[in-house]
């Protein structure tokens, strides 16, 4: 098996590579990563091959799905697969009322949990 190997996603159609590609640490998760770091590491998953990212609005409330959303529009659209999480939306807050535990200079936002429908 090769991890850029494609496989059918559930019972659906879509088909992923293998192996993804996730965000967390491209939102300043425990240590602060740079611009272009973050382009660098994204681009060196598409040049081996990858496919498949994904991301959530929590990691680094907002950074990491900003960040892979600016690297992957230099890609085709129809070349990968991006999915994402529901549950936490994020609400602006003032700038130096952000606190986080997991996440090193974030922007100015809170996670509000929301599972309803609408979601």
């Amino acid at each position: 098996m090769k991890p850029t190997d494609k496989k059918k996603f559930g019972r659906t159609a879509l088909e992923v590579t293998r192996m993804g590609f996730g965000t967390a640490p491209l939102g300043n998760q425990f240590r602060a990563v740079t611009e272009d770091d973050a382009r660098a590491v994204i681009k060196g998953a598409w040049d081996a091959g990858l496919r498949y990212f994904d991301t959530a609005p929590m990691y680094g409330l907002g950074l990491a799905e900003h960040r892979l959303g600016e690297s992957l529009r230099s890609f085709p659209r129809d070349e990968y697969v991006l999915s994402t999480k529901v549950g936490r939306l994020l609400k602006p807050v003032p700038e130096g009322n952000v606190t986080s535990a997991f996440w090193v200079d974030p922007p100015p936002f809170e996670i509000v949990h929301d599972y309803s429908y609408d979601a």
